[in-house]
């Protein structure tokens, strides 16, 4: 009997895209000099990527406030770079005095200028850990349903949750990970290029979003 190939799709992961990093009255906010052509490529990448080449996910930080690292963060070394080692940011979450991204709070809310973009049909991931895979998230559990095999990954900020998620997506196996560097923010630039260093060093394919086309549809019947 002839079977139809389930077709595999592609999806652009919006890390974070909140009013605690992109704007000024942010807990949080990334560096002055990135923002602008941060919100601009967004901005225009957005509408292109799910007109052209598939989903678009906007994933969501909330953070607890917490006074002391969870357990599993604890016991894994930082290590002492600019930037933690990829295992801890892995496990990491938000401790600090000052909270970030408080439920209900307006620095958890999407940043107006970029989420004016979001239509009825993406989808909408809330996390509490750095890495939007953390523990079998909700993000993975969409990917799947929409047969996603590729994956493109911007937003905030590029050496931490952005690099944790892209950690945990290499580490699926099964995923085509890049990265688009013009649509990342950052709050350091040295932390900034040590993230770009890793996800050379990760393998993950790094495109600037004039570089982001559609492929062939190669798909064929069983």
């Amino acid at each position: 009997m002839e079977q139809t190939c389930r077709k595999s799709s592609s999806a652009l992961i919006i890390i974070d895209a909140q009013n605690e990093f992109l704007s000024t009255n942010g807990n949080f906010p990334i560096a002055d000099i990135c923002r602008p052509g941060l919100v601009a490529n967004l901005k225009a990448l957005i509408p292109r990527f799910r007109q052209e080449i598939g989903h678009v996910i906007w994933v969501k930080g909330e953070y607890e406030h917490r006074s002391e690292e969870p357990a599993r963060m604890r016991e894994q070394p930082k290590g002492d770079g600019i930037v933690a080692n990829n295992e801890w940011l892995t496990l990491a979450t938000h401790v600090h005095p000052t909270p970030c991204c408080a439920a209900e709070t307006f620095g958890s809310e999407f940043y107006p200028e970029v989420f004016a973009l979001s239509e009825p049909e993406d989808m909408v991931i809330t996390k509490g850990w750095y890495s939007a895979f953390h523990e079998g998230t909700a993000l993975l559990r969409a990917l799947q349903e929409s047969n996603v095999s590729e994956v493109y990954f911007c937003g905030v900020a590029s050496g931490t949750c952005v690099l944790a998620s892209v950690v945990d997506a290499v580490k699926l196996g099964d995923l085509q990970v890049n990265v688009v560097p013009d649509c990342l923010g950052w709050r350091r630039h040295n932390t900034h290029i040590e993230a770009l260093r890793r996800f050379d060093e990760l393998g993950v394919n790094v495109l600037h979003s004039d570089q982001i086309h559609p492929t062939l549809d190669t798909s064929a019947h069983l």
